[in-house]
């Protein structure tokens, strides 16, 4: 699943079916992810399932828009709007 972002605390998911090449996304503030790649945006390159577990289990590739290219659990992540 990947978090839609909101402005709200909490996130509204949608399947990681929709986790499609070339969407934006922003690391999620809540991820337990060191403090500063949280709320880093970019776009999603690539995404794999997990091998040792669920196929709905994402790990997707972020460009992010510093230019770096890292790996992320999809739930990790929230959706940005287009336009927003």
């Amino acid at each position: 699943m990947l978090a839609v972002a909101s402005r709200k605390k909490k996130c509204h998911y949608v399947l990681s079916e929709e986790a499609q090449i070339g969407k934006r996304v922003m690391v999620h503030e809540y991820s337990g992810l060191p403090s500063e790649l949280r709320g880093l945006t970019g776009t999603l390159s690539g995404k794999w399932a997990n091998p040792w577990g669920s196929p709905e289990d994402l790990v997707l590739e972020v460009r992010l828009d510093d230019g770096r290219t890292r790996l992320f659990w999809h739930h990790e992540l929230e959706g940005i709007a287009q336009g927003a």
